[in-house]
């Protein structure tokens, strides 16, 4: 089965803090960018939507890839890769 790559909605003009609503794999997830000022960083929350449980919370480090899980069966639901991201973008990718 080959991986797909797609980069997770992110709209300038709206800055931080945002949300999005993004379909991943066939489950529509909820995404909650916002900008830590003290720490400068951003910091992405994914919600799933189906049950609202929270699947990844923590700080977007560029290059340092996260396999997103289940939190009940810890099965991988995909990875996201943080490939550009600052006080005005977050371009996340996703694989699935």
């Amino acid at each position: 089965m080959p991986t797909t790559v797609n980069v997770l909605p992110f709209d300038q003009k709206l800055g931080y803090p945002q949300r999005q609503k993004v379909m991943i794999n066939g489950e529509a997830y909820q995404l909650f960018y916002r900008w830590n000022y003290q720490g400068n960083f951003a910091v992405l929350r994914i919600r799933r939507v189906e049950d609202n449980e929270i699947v990844f919370e923590g700080k977007l480090t560029v290059k340092n890839p996260f396999e997103i899980k289940d939190p009940k069966t810890h099965e991988v639901l995909f990875t996201i890769l943080p490939w550009q991201v600052d006080e005005k973008t977050a371009e996340v990718w996703v694989f699935v």
